[in-house]
């Protein structure tokens, strides 16, 4: 894992990862390249079922854990999510 991905939410399912190239697999999960020119985002259900979408301010990496998404707090906006 990244030193700067110092934060975490849960995601109990993965719903859409878009603009996100995967860089490797790590013990802890896989780790993603983001870069703001393909608008990246990624939408998920976190531990209590509810929408969530990632968008992101800036270039950086995120891991995503078959239980939670490791990140940055300044690199990312977390809003609520339609799921349809």
């Amino acid at each position: 894992m990244s030193e700067v991905e110092s934060n975490s939410i849960a995601c109990s399912k993965l719903i859409e990862l878009r603009g996100c190239q995967e860089s490797k697999i790590t013990k802890r999960g896989k780790q993603y390249v983001v870069d703001t020119i393909n608008e990246p985002k990624i939408v998920f259900k976190d531990g209590i079922g509810n929408g969530r979408e990632m968008r992101f301010k800036r270039n950086c990496t995120v891991t995503i854990t078959p239980e939670k998404i490791l990140y940055n707090r300044d690199d990312v906006e977390i809003k609520p999510a339609t799921l349809t």
